[in-house]
Parts: C-alpha cells; sequence; structure tokens
C-alpha cells in the first residue's frame, strides 16, 4: 500500500531542517531524505486539499475510470473543473495520466499512485 505523507509545519521550521541538512551535507554525512508534501499551516492544506479534490482522488483510486470525461461524469461535474482539479493532483504527486494501451484516442487515464493519505503535524 503506498502512502503519501503531508506534513505542516512553520516556514522557521522547515527553514532550520533545511539548514541543519545542508550543514551535514557539507559534512560528508549521510542523510536521510524526507518525502512527502509540506505545507505551512492546516488551512494551506485545505486550500490544495479540496473536498472537490478529495472526491476526485478518492473516485480515480476506487472507480479507476478510462478518461478524463468519464471521472467528470461519474463525480458530476463539468470537464473543465475536473481537468484543472486533476492537473493539480498531478503536480502533487497523487495522480498520474496516463495514455490506455491499444487505445487510439488521445484520451487519458487518471491513475491514482497512492491509496491513502498521512497527515503529520510538526
Amino acid at each position: 500500500m503506498k502512502t503519501k505523507k503531508i506534513v505542516i509545519k512553520s516556514r522557521e521550521e522547515f527553514n532550520a531542517e533545511s539548514l541543519n541538512i545542508a550543514r551535514r551535507l557539507d559534512r560528508g554525512e549521510k542523510v536521510k531524505s524526507s518525502k512527502g508534501e509540506y505545507f505551512e499551516s492546516l488551512e494551506a492544506v485545505r486550500n490544495f486539499l479540496t473536498e472537490k479534490r478529495l472526491e476526485l482522488w478518492r473516485a480515480i483510486r476506487d472507480q479507476a475510470p478510462k478518461s478524463l470525461t468519464e471521472l467528470a461524469k461519474l463525480v458530476k461535474r463539468n470537464y473543465k473543473d475536473v481537468h484543472q482539479d486533476v492537473s493539480i493532483l498531478v503536480e502533487v504527486g497523487l495522480v498520474d495520466l496516463r495514455k490506455s494501451k491499444g487505445v487510439t484516442t488521445r484520451a487519458l487515464r487518471p491513475v491514482s499512485l497512492v491509496d491513502q493519505l498521512q497527515f503529520q503535524v510538526a
């Protein structure tokens, strides 16, 4: 099961951690990479992960639509808005758009890259 980590930490905490990592790298130490998406506040997370975007991600994950048009019909939204929201989900690595095998149309199939989201408040 793939999990996407979403971390909420202040800019000061993020900068201090980045500086610490840079210093350790300068000393030649190995540093474990921390994966995930970072936000400054819960409000910033909610602006990104809106209810409608979460609904799209869940529909992609659970119902595996064959195209964005099919996805728009599943969630009863217009194509343009769905396309815009899916593009944002692609940017942060929750979703990918792939060409379907054996299909001659230009339609891309949305695929969920993760099974669940994990939230961490630092």
